[in-house]
């Protein structure tokens, strides 16, 4: 008792969780569809046609031809008025997104030579750009 204490080594017949028991063992189902086999042809083999679209493309290009400049004027208005969704909206449109690494491609002799700069080098950059644009604000101001 002192070794196994608080241990069930083994099974009981008034448990009812036996491993002999009468039922058998479930087998799990194989993964995939039963009808396809490896190395048997396509059922489609033109595929979806290019161009095609599908009912909620249609009724979304529907809509905005119909009504487009209308629901456009519509968020920029409420964007206007301090709504920040339709901010949001306005602002992935119209700025691209910011990357962390910016990458310059240089071509040089049929070469292309990948630059790829670190966001310390990408911030040190803009503050010097900063620097030179409140220099010419303060000359234009002075001046």
């Amino acid at each position: 008792m002192g070794k196994d204490k608080g241990i069930i080594v083994g099974m009981t017949k008034d448990n009812e969780h036996e491993t002999n028991s009468t039922q058998p063992k479930l087998k799990k189902k194989p993964p995939g569809n039963p009808n396809f086999k490896k190395g048997m042809p396509s059922l489609n083999p033109a595929g979806r046609p290019k161009g095609s679209v599908n009912k909620y493309v249609k009724l979304s290009r529907e809509l905005m031809s119909d009504r487009g400049p209308e629901i456009v004027q519509k968020v920029i208005d409420l964007a206007l008025d301090g709504d920040r969704h339709a901010l949001k909206m306005c602002m992935d449109r119209i700025l691209p997104t910011t990357k962390a690494v910016e990458i310059t491609h240089d071509h040089q002799d049929l070469g292309i030579n990948i630059i790829i700069d670190s966001v310390k080098a990408i911030n040190k950059r803009e503050e010097e750009e900063f620097k030179t644009i409140e220099a010419e604000y303060t000359e234009s101001v002075d001046g």
